[in-house]
């Protein structure tokens, strides 16, 4: 039988989320009809489009993701009780820290079952205090309007369950899975006598590129040759020119924004992702698809991905020094470049495929609604 489920999410900005969906649109089998509700037009609504996606499948709500713009919040709902009125979906899957308020108010409004992905809680380590204590409490009573919650690691999983102990049966580990590439967009050959670092972000509280820039200049400085380009865009953007700027040195680049990072990649030595918080990030797993390795600081479920000394280095959170020392162990060492490359590729294939992420995601699916398969 046919079924209709509906998608929400906040943004439509090239972010993880919106990769997420896209997978998962990508293997939707044909019994299931799409729909999709997002703040506005952008990256993601433009992605399902050339997917064969159609307009009428696609709604835009104003959302805020401001705790205390509760007329906002008010709206966002209304108008997206209307949408499910209007296409009376079987599930609602939603996305992120403001969609899945909305998903799941909207859901127990009109008995429409929900399933909320976290892409890392909005109370995980790393985020200030107040704002970690305020979503333990809103999360803990959302999860009582939610039929399953998909965590995208296990440490995410750990954490809900720590806080959420009643509804540890809710809860399921999912792995974020991309689709693979042709070859010719793999890495093959490292750089001779320099070594090409590449990070790929939405610049804000989340992300440290700031440790990364600084590392980079020091090891310039004392003599090593090392290019380092960022891509990505966000609220911290200025920011980031600023330190770029300050370190005066013509190996740190910004390149500006990027939609696909497939045919670029190939192009670098290192896939670096320093951040403060994470979830499960999809670009440590592009790298990996792209036999890149990578240096990732231990947080969210990035040690779930990277295993240390394997496909790549993990490191402890702003420290510029344990950064400093894995970058030049990679400058000094082609092979090792090489053999942590093909086994992320390998590791990529096993845990990380689009085919592994949708096969669970349905029979999620089919857990909440016993049909769907």
């Amino acid at each position: 039988m046919s079924k209709k489920i509906l998608y929400i999410l906040t943004k439509s900005d090239l972010g993880g989320v919106s990769k997420y969906l896209l997978e998962i649109t990508k293997g939707l089998p044909q019994n299931i009809t799409p729909y999709y509700v997002m703040s506005s037009e952008g990256y993601f609504s433009e992605e399902l489009l050339k997917l064969g996606i159609s307009n009428d499948q696609i709604f835009f709500v104003q959302m805020t993701n401001s705790i205390i713009d509760i007329k906002t919040h008010l709206k966002s709902n209304l108008e997206t009780l209307k949408i499910i009125k209007q296409i009376k979906p079987n599930l609602i899957h939603c996305n992120s820290t403001t969609g899945g308020i909305i998903g799941r108010v909207c859901g127990v409004l009109t008995k429409t079952p929900v399933i909320f992905t976290a892409h890392g809680w909005a109370f995980t380590n790393g985020i200030c205090l107040w704002k970690r204590v305020f979503y333990k409490i809103l999360e803990t009573i959302l999860a009582i309007l939610t039929k399953k919650i998909i965590c995208v690691s296990e440490y995410d999983m750990q954490i809900g369950i720590k806080t959420m102990p009643f509804y540890k049966n809710k809860m399921t580990t999912i792995h974020n899975g991309i689709t693979d590439i042709p070859e010719e967009y793999k890495k093959n050959k490292f750089s001779e006598n320099e070594l090409r670092i590449v990070m790929i972000s939405r610049f804000c509280q989340q992300k440290d590129p700031y440790t990364l820039i600084m590392a980079v200049n020091e090891l310039n400085k004392e003599g090593y040759s090392i290019k380092l380009d960022l891509y990505g865009y966000g609220e911290e953007l200025d920011k980031v020119l600023n330190c770029i700027e300050s370190q005066s040195n013509e190996n740190i680049q910004y390149q500006g924004e990027i939609n696909d990072v497939t045919p670029i990649l190939k192009n670098y030595d290192v896939y670096a992702l320093i951040s403060n918080w994470e979830g499960l990030p999809i670009g440590i797993i592009e790298a990996m698809r792209t036999k890149l390795p990578v240096i990732v600081c231990d947080v969210g479920g990035n040690s779930e991905v990277v295993i240390d000394n394997k496909n790549g280095f993990v490191i402890t959170r702003q420290d510029k020094i344990a950064l400093k020392e894995k970058i030049k162990l990679y400058y000094n060492d082609r092979n090792l470049l090489q053999q942590f490359g093909l086994y992320g590729e390998e590791l990529y294939k096993q845990l990380f495929s689009n085919e592994k992420m949708v096969q669970q995601t349905m029979e999620t699916y089919g857990d909440v609604l016993c049909t769907i398969k």
